[in-house]
């Protein structure tokens, strides 16, 4: 009962929403064809776009001057970051080869200890990256501090 309700308002309305439809759309229509309201749609798009093009020029000065990462520093790094992704993944593949290569060369018996060194050598190596990647030393500060600087000086 409820829902023969509900059909039949449904139906009632639509008759009533295609008309004002028709009428804004009409309306629209008219105000769209006068050239005047046309340029005043251009001068208010260009002025806006003129204002958001300030507000981010002022944003990235003031990020430089609190020392912050703008949009595009932290896309850059991201970018950066995923090439040097891809440039280990490049190496652990050639490393694995590397170490297919040994096992076809090398005597059956030394076969097990060499895995057990490539191992610990391989586990070496990726500490002593993630310990370089993330040290927060003087060093690795003022590297990441001219990366941004050129970053920034590219930017300009």
């Amino acid at each position: 009962m409820v829902q023969k309700k509900k059909v039949k308002q449904l139906q009632a309305l639509k008759p009533i929403t295609k008309k004002t439809e028709d009428t804004i759309s009409g309306v629209v229509h008219k105000l769209l064809k006068d050239p005047k309201l046309v340029e005043v749609i251009k001068l208010g798009s260009k002025s806006h776009y003129e204002f958001v093009k300030l507000a981010r020029e002022y944003a990235d000065v003031i990020a430089l001057h609190l020392n912050t990462p703008t949009k595009d520093d932290v896309a850059n790094v991201a970018q950066l970051v995923k090439q040097l992704e891809e440039k280990i993944d490049s190496l652990e593949e050639k490393l694995n080869d590397a170490a297919g290569d040994v096992e076809k060369y090398t005597p059956k018996h030394h076969q097990e200890q060499y895995r057990s060194n490539d191992k610990d050598r391989k586990k070496v190596w990726k500490d002593m990256f993630k310990q370089n990647m993330f040290d927060t030393s003087v060093d690795n500060s003022l590297v990441t501090k001219e990366l941004l600087e050129r970053l920034l000086d590219r930017r300009r």
